[in-house]
């Protein structure tokens, strides 16, 4: 890696290292040079930062070997509430992380130490104290945080300082909002990252801190909601904290110390140490494309399970992508796993059977029914339900529609215009599809029980009644083919 130049040699197994990932590493890192900066080197330890916690393993994996076999001796996990749009999105980001810790201490073979350090500008009140803003409230010890009595004495501190400056509104109101960002980390992030009922190794919590320093915020934050469902009030918006924001420097001063091998050792690990970075390098690439590949395929999954049957032609577009994915994973499993996906990192092969499953079960849609409109004025003289004597010529037609449909039911339905008493509408519409279905039953040899008939009257208009050529479009009997449901269930 990179930014391992930056570092000099006699400080990479002399000063602890930590890892630092989470929210608004670039406030912290960059100091408004510009450029992006990887590394930083301060009193007690080296910062390095990780901009994605799917990097996390690998960047743990490369600096142990750097280090001759030194793991990393902390990580930090930042996190700026104000930064996320509610506590859900923040809770998924923090699943993340865990995941990320566990998979990097397993990669490793060392439980990597944790460290928490929320940026969360806290009041608009100034203090008079130009570093009060920028004084971090840690609780860190050498062993995990089983507890919440050491966070209590952290806020009963805040309290004793607030009482000692009883004139200054800043330290009031500093106290109070220290006391209530302290809980919402227990219960909101805390709970995430040590819960054992969550599926990844729960985080060796060594140490917490708090600042009053972060991005701008409003009553519309996580934290900041929390506040009002706790007090009915809503705390006023804030303005960002200028950059950078200080590095949580006191929260690792219990950091547990590893034993640092000989120099004899340490030139030797030089020696091998670009091998080791090229092999990182090549694990974190391979973990960087595993990772777009299952989130492409996880998209296009659900993508397709978002359309709904009633839109095909999306479907189908959707249903070509997943067989498209389980053709690429069926030619990994044959032909093996190229070298850019591999390292033990593939994880593709799971989802093939869920791919298989998606694809077999596309239904395409039903065709629609087969619809033949007649005429009544064609058929029936105004008014009758007899069919009028020449007028089954025009019948046939829906005899050989019938015939090249064997096994569908047959819904004769007759339709009338507005005109006269609407009972007598719906009694003649009702006697003519009759009519109309016995000269059908007798026409095709079709058994009456494949009919049904229904008359709806002046109940169903085509078109506007309101002309003389509506009510001739609307005077007409319609001959429907729908599928046999029982015939379809044999």
């Amino acid at each position: 890696m990179s930014v391992t130049v930056d570092i000099p040699l006699n400080l990479r197994t002399r000063m602890p290292l930590v890892l630092v990932m989470g929210d608004a590493l670039a406030s912290l890192f960059d100091h408004g040079s510009g450029t992006p900066r990887l590394v930083l080197i301060g009193d007690g330890a080296i910062w390095l930062r990780v901009d994605r916690p799917q990097d996390l393993p690998g960047i743990a994996l490369a600096m142990r070997q750097w280090r001759d076999g030194q793991a990393p001796d902390g990580v930090v996990l930042s996190i700026a509430p104000a930064l996320h749009a509610d506590a859900d999105v923040l809770s998924q980001s923090l699943r993340v992380a865990r995941q990320a810790l566990a998979d990097a201490s397993r990669i490793v073979s060392v439980r990597l130490p944790g460290y928490v350090a929320v940026y969360q500008r806290l009041t608009r009140i100034a203090s008079s104290d130009a570093n009060a803003a920028r004084r971090w409230h840690c609780v860190s010890s050498g062993t995990p945080l089983v507890d919440a009595r050491r966070f209590e004495a952290l806020i009963r501190n805040a309290e004793d300082d607030a009482c000692r400056h009883a004139g200054e509104r800043y330290a009031s109101a500093h106290a109070a909002a220290l006391a209530s960002i302290v809980g919402w980390t227990q219960r909101m992030v805390f709970g995430t990252l040590t819960d054992p009922r969550q599926p990844a190794t729960p985080w060796a919590l060594y140490g917490a801190g708090w600042i009053d320093c972060g991005p701008a915020s409003d009553a519309h934050k996580p934290w900041e909601q929390d506040v009002q469902m706790q007090t009915h009030i809503a705390p006023a918006s804030v303005e960002a904290s200028p950059a950078p924001w200080p590095l949580p420097q006191s929260l690792i001063e219990a950091m547990p110390r590893r034993i640092v091998t000989s120099p004899r050792v340490a030139a030797f690990a030089h020696a091998i140490g670009i091998v080791a970075l090229a092999a990182g390098a090549a694990i974190l690439g391979a973990g960087r494309n595993n990772a777009a590949l299952l989130e492409r395929l996880q998209a296009d999954m659900d993508r397709y399970a978002a359309v709904t049957p009633e839109h095909d032609a999306a479907r189908r577009d959707a249903l070509k992508a997943l067989v498209a994915d389980r053709d690429e994973l069926d030619r990994y499993a044959r032909t093996g796993v190229p070298l850019r996906l591999s390292f033990g990192l593939y994880r593709g092969a799971q989802l093939l059977p869920t791919l298989n499953t998606a694809i077999a079960s596309y239904q395409p849609p039903a065709p629609p029914p087969a619809v033949v409109t007649l005429d009544s004025m064609s058929l029936f003289d105004s008014g009758k339900a007899q069919l009028k004597p020449g007028s089954t010529r025009v019948l046939v037609e829906a005899v050989e529609m019938i015939k090249a449909h064997p096994g569908k039911r047959i819904l004769v339905a007759g339709h009338t215009d507005n005109v006269g008493n609407a009972a007598s509408n719906l009694k003649l519409s009702n006697a003519r599809a009759a009519a109309l279905r016995d000269w059908l039953i007798e026409a095709s040899g079709i058994p009456a029980t494949q009919f049904a008939v229904q008359g709806y009257g002046d109940t169903r208009p085509i078109v506007a009644n309101d002309t003389p050529q509506g009510r001739a479009k609307n005077r007409r009997v319609e001959i429907t083919l729908v599928p046999d449901t029982a015939n379809v269930a044999n």
